[in-house]
């Protein structure tokens, strides 16, 4: 088998419809999709149950318990029978011809061993919001992934399964940013990636209503500097990792209020950075101000109302702004 598409699922059941219709609409249609219900609590078993009666190309595997992403995916890749794992995240969505063009670039390059693909932005309710075209113009991979710039969403890469396995899949104790860290290795071990201009995935941006993540992210990214450009001894990275296994296991939250705001205004600064359409800007600024918010806030909304009515490209160059998203 040529393909095996890899999709580990944590209580996402609110979007993984839409994720496996993507993928069983493909029009590149031979290939296995392995699924990993990663000890989830919600409906995501009876989901996966019910596409399973209706599509003999799922294969369904079920953790006991919550292993972690990246312990989820090293299971699947194992288990698969494709030469080529594609990644495919539960709450994002896959364009109808993303297998036949990745496989097709892949087989007419095969000194390529992962490729991955620009994307659209999607928003918590599946409206496309803009095309990030970023991706497939990053030159220096590796230092972008050392400033935790990711060089293409995680769901979306196509990698040979073969250099996976040389290159000692994914670490588990990375439990975010694994991906980034993978290919920083993967970097090392000279594999060679390539990105399609074609925005062949929609990855869905989420509101973030705790820093917890966001922190641990940050955590993780420290240690990937220690490890790749740091020269950090092992036991200095088994500690910082030690904290941060102590940070994501602690029960604070970090909550940040008003976060519904910051989430729509953060889409609307997005719309307007990469596609300067207007009207998709004020719509989601709009959204911003129905949101409660502290009242020194607004005035920010204001002057953004004003902003956006000049060129895009003059702002990005005033502040000389990056639109790639940190990795997930």
């Amino acid at each position: 088998m040529l393909v095996t598409v890899l999709m580990s699922v944590y209580n996402s059941d609110k979007y993984l419809d839409d994720a496996i219709n993507s993928i069983l609409n493909q029009t590149y249609k031979d290939f296995e999709f392995l699924i990993i219900d990663d000890g989830s609590t919600d409906r995501t078993e009876a989901i996966i149950n019910k596409y399973m009666l209706l599509d003999s190309r799922i294969v369904f595997i079920k953790n006991d318990h919550n292993i972690g992403l990246a312990s989820s995916l090293n299971k699947g890749i194992n288990l698969a029978k494709g030469k080529y794992i594609a990644r495919q995240d539960a709450d994002d969505l896959s364009a109808h011809d993303r297998l036949e063009k990745q496989i097709q670039f892949a087989l007419l390059n095969e000194d390529i061993d992962l490729v991955g693909s620009n994307c659209y932005i999607i928003d918590i309710n599946g409206e496309v919001v803009y095309e990030n075209n970023t991706y497939s113009k990053r030159k220096d991979i590796y230092k972008n992934l050392l400033n935790c710039k990711a060089i293409f969403p995680h769901g979306c890469v196509l990698v040979k399964k073969d250099i996976l396995l040389k290159a000692g899949l994914y670490d588990s104790r990375f439990y975010y940013s694994q991906d980034g860290e993978l290919w920083l290795r993967l970097i090392e071990n000279e594999a060679k990636f390539h990105t399609m201009e074609d925005p062949l995935y929609y990855y869905r941006s989420a509101p973030r209503s705790s820093d917890k993540k966001y922190q641990a992210q940050c955590m993780y990214n420290k240690v990937k500097k220690m490890i790749y450009s740091g020269n950090a001894d092992q036991e200095a990275v088994n500690n910082e990792l030690a904290i941060i296994k102590t940070h994501i296991s602690s029960n604070l939250q970090f909550p940040r209020p008003y976060y519904m705001a910051e989430y729509w205004k953060g889409l609307a600064n997005g719309a307007y950075l990469n596609n300067g359409k207007l009207l998709v800007s004020y719509k989601y600024l709009i959204k911003a101000l129905k949101e409660k918010n502290l009242l020194k806030k607004y005035p920010v909304y204001i002057s953004l109302f004003l902003i956006y009515l000049f060129p895009s490209s003059l702002v990005k160059n005033l502040f000389r702004i990056d639109q790639g998203t940190a990795e997930g």
